[in-house]
This record gives structure tokens, sequence and C-alpha cells, in this order.
């Protein structure tokens, strides 16, 4: 599949993967919407984008705000062209003990990684329905396949993420439109470092692969109307061998793996001073 002149929406498109992801179709020849709540971020890689001859628009969103993301895709559509590609990058994480389940960076958290998806593809699929083509990528995670302590509010938004696609994907085939779920693995972006300080520790251990690497393999499933793609992959396999473990020994391996993080030793109220 040719992504040249392929109208693509990218959602966090002012750093990490979106920016990353953005510059690879760039490449490829699409034209491309970006989309942040950090204008300047999206206004300097659209001032990048021009001065290599790539058609593109900035326009400043918040996720969380469904009309704020249709006026979005409307204005994308009226200055691009109908959309063919959409890809969902804003996401958030934050981290919690079982002493304050931060019910309110929850919501925050679903509303974000989870709905601001789905406002997305609820504002550019008639389009696709009514052409009979387009895709949709999800941007899932390995947390995503089952729930890592400490990340409970990310880990159920990127399962929902998992779960709804999945869901839209037979009927959304038949209609000429693919849908794509993506389940990165650690992944060097500001996400990352911002986890990394909640939890304490290097999550990777200094083995997160760059934006840049995450963006190729993206871009290789999207030419390639992947259903699923996991990567790295020996983390992916193991993600995905874990779903066979019984609850029991699952719990077991996740308390002796995350033992090694000082969050599993602080309490709430030290959590809320470590970061942010």
């Amino acid at each position: 599949m040719s992504l040249a002149d392929q109208v693509v929406v990218v959602t966090g498109a002012a750093s990490g993967i979106g920016q990353a992801i953005s510059r690879l179709f760039a490449r490829k020849g699409a034209r491309i919407g970006l989309l942040d709540q950090e204008q300047a971020g999206i206004d300097a890689i659209a001032a990048e984008f021009k001065r290599a001859g790539i058609s593109s628009v900035a326009l400043s969103v918040d996720v969380r705000q469904r009309e704020k993301v249709r006026e979005a895709v409307g204005d994308v559509a009226r200055m691009l062209g109908p959309i063919d590609i959409l890809v969902p990058c804003a996401g958030i994480c934050r981290a919690s003990t079982v002493e304050d389940l931060k019910v309110a960076q929850l919501e925050e958290i679903l509303r974000t990684n989870f709905l601001g998806m789905v406002y997305l593809i609820d504002a550019a699929l008639p389009s696709m329905l009514e052409r009979g083509r387009g895709q949709i990528i999800g941007i899932s995670s390995l947390a995503g396949v089952r729930g890592i302590p400490y990340e409970p509010a990310y880990s159920a938004s990127k399962a929902a993420v998992t779960a709804y696609l999945e869901s839209l994907r037979p009927e959304l085939r038949r209609r000429g439109i693919a849908i794509t779920t993506i389940f990165p693995g650690y992944v060097q972006t500001p996400l990352l470092d911002e986890i990394n300080g909640l939890m304490g520790a290097d999550m990777s251990r200094g083995k997160a692969m760059t934006a840049e690497s995450a963006a190729t393999q993206i871009i290789r499933a999207i030419e390639r109307r992947r259903s699923c793609s996991y990567f790295p992959r020996p983390l992916g396999l193991g993600v995905n061998l874990s779903q066979i473990l019984p609850p029991r020994l699952y719990d077991f391996v996740m308390e002796r793996m995350f033992s090694r993080f000082p969050i599993s030793r602080v309490s709430s109220s030290l959590l809320d001073q470590i970061k942010p």
C-alpha cells in the first residue's frame, strides 16, 4: 500500500511517537493533519514540512473534548482532502498504589487514551464509510494485554483500546476499512521518562527503543494493512505467552519483577511528592 498523497491525521503529533510517525508519513509523501495541545510544537513541525514541500496543517486540540476533535477533523478534511488514515497517538500515563487509586487521574487517562481515540474515529468514520476505504490505527500497549502493577489506569485504558478496535474490526473490514492495533513495548518518549520518574527506576532497564524505530514498525504495519503488530518481538512474544499463565503465577511473577521499583516501598502520599 502506497502512502503517497494519503491524508493522515495524527494526534499527539508534537512529541514522541506522534512526532516521529508524522515525519515518516511526510517522507512517504502523505498530507498530514498535525493535532496536539502544544501549538508551538506542531507549528514547528508544519514549518519543517513546508520547507520540504509537504502539505500539512497544524491544529491545537484537546482530544478529551469531542466537539473540538470533530471541528479539527473537519478543518483537516477541508484543507487537505478526505481523511484516509487515523493515527491517535495522544496518551498519558500515571502511577498509583492501592492506598490511593487516584480516580480523578484515572478519568483523565481514560478520556485521553481511550475516548480521545474514539472521538477521532467518530469524527472521521462517516466519510470513510461513504467512500468505502480508510485505515484506523490504534496505539495500544503491551500493558493492554495483561495489567501492569502500579499502572492500573494506563493498563485499563490500553485494554479498552484493544477491545474496542477488535470489536469494530470485522464489521469495518467488510466495508473496506482496515484496523491496525499496535502493541509497542518500552519506547523512549517523554511519557516513558515521566513514568520512570514515578516508578523510581528505568522500567526498560536502558533498553527502550527509539520513537523513530517504533514509528518505522508502525508504518510497516500500516503499509501491509496488518490487523496487529507487536514490538519489540521478544518482549511481545513474552507478553503474549503470559496470557496462558494462571492468575496466581502471573501475580507472583509481577510481584517479583516490580519489587525492584521504589514505588513498591513508598506510600501514596510520598508518591505525590516524587513526580509530577
